[in-house]
């Protein structure tokens, strides 16, 4: 046995001794955080020397190098659906934390369920968590996407023939895609069974890129209210932390939907910027990526159809407005 499995042996029994005498579970996480991430500490990946660095990077040239020579339909870039977003953000980098921020009623989700299926239509295996909709809500609005159908007429259980055919049509058409999406029902989870789960379906090969929607709604965990009580503020910093860490870890980009402040649910599109997000600022400090959405009121009262987008940050490359 090697030293590093001796190490993982001695940590099982001392975790077994623990269940034993019936310790606090959050007590316990506290502990096996602590004991995972000294183990952690020698992972022979971490440290990249410095004349190894030029070799890796050659080696990283010459990826891009190949890619580039292949068809765009094979490249299997984590690009956007847009024209408009390709021209001002490139693709996204594993690793890559995105932030996605608007007033409520805006769109962010139909603008991530976009995202989501572009990608899976690119080959990805995308996990979409939704701590809001519920599962039949999630399948109601796909569908009303690819049929142009409303939700009510969905909902309604009276669908005409002609009607249930377009339905019936797009099975074959979306089941067709290389990737696909899996829908994560989390409501009341807190970001450790979240991300918990996204590493399980990532060593299953099925999480490429992960969408969560929304932050907001992350359930605080034993832990987070040992450490911060009633401080929403730093158990969202604490929530960014973990995504994070799950995006660097597993190489993966990660989408995060955040909400707006009421300051910038006023504000008109030329004049918001990523501190009109409410809540934490490592929602924005934490992302690599911000872009704001806002949309304006027609005469009549609704909302129109024309987003204003607002790259804000982009440690990748160019911000601006379209």
């Amino acid at each position: 046995m090697n030293v590093e499995a001796k190490q993982y042996e001695v940590l099982a029994l001392e975790l077994l001794q623990r269940v034993n005498a019936e310790a606090e579970p959050a007590d316990m996480h506290d502990w096996l955080t602590r004991r995972l991430g000294a183990l952690g500490a020698g992972d022979t990946e971490a440290a990249l020397f410095w004349h190894d660095s030029f070799d890796w990077y050659d080696e990283l040239l010459a990826k891009r190098e190949a890619l580039a020579l292949l068809p765009e339909s094979e490249r299997r870039l984590i690009d956007w659906p847009w024209a408009s977003w390709n021209r001002l953000i490139d693709p996204m980098a594993p690793g890559m934390l995105a932030s996605i921020t608007a007033p409520d009623g805006q769109g962010k989700t139909i603008v991530v369920e976009c995202l989501a299926e572009h990608w899976a239509s690119r080959a990805h295996k995308v996990v979409f968590a939704h701590y809001e909709l519920n599962r039949s809500l999630m399948l109601d609005r796909r569908m009303s996407r690819h049929t142009s159908l409303p939700v009510r007429a969905l909902r309604s259980g009276t669908l005409t023939a002609e009607q249930r055919k377009q339905v019936k049509d797009v099975r074959p058409r979306l089941t067709a895609w290389e990737g696909g999406i899996t829908y994560l029902h989390t409501p009341g989870w807190t970001m450790e069974q979240t991300t918990a789960e996204l590493r399980k379906l990532h060593a299953e090969g099925l999480c490429d890129v992960a969408v969560i929607d929304y932050l907001e709604k992350v359930a605080p965990s034993p832990r987070q209210l040992k450490m911060f009580g009633a401080n929403v503020w730093q158990r969202e910093a604490d929530n960014v932390e973990q995504l994070k860490v799950f995006a660097e870890r597993a190489e993966i980009p990660v989408v995060m939907v955040a909400q707006m402040n009421k300051a910038g649910k006023g504000m008109s599109p030329d004049r918001m910027d990523r501190s009109d997000m409410t809540g934490s600022a490592d929602k924005s400090n934490k992302a690599n990526l911000v872009v704001l959405l806002k949309r304006d009121r027609e005469i009549d009262g609704n909302y129109g159809n024309t987003v204003h987008v607002q790259v804000d940050k982009n440690t990748m490359g160019a911000t601006g407005a379209f």
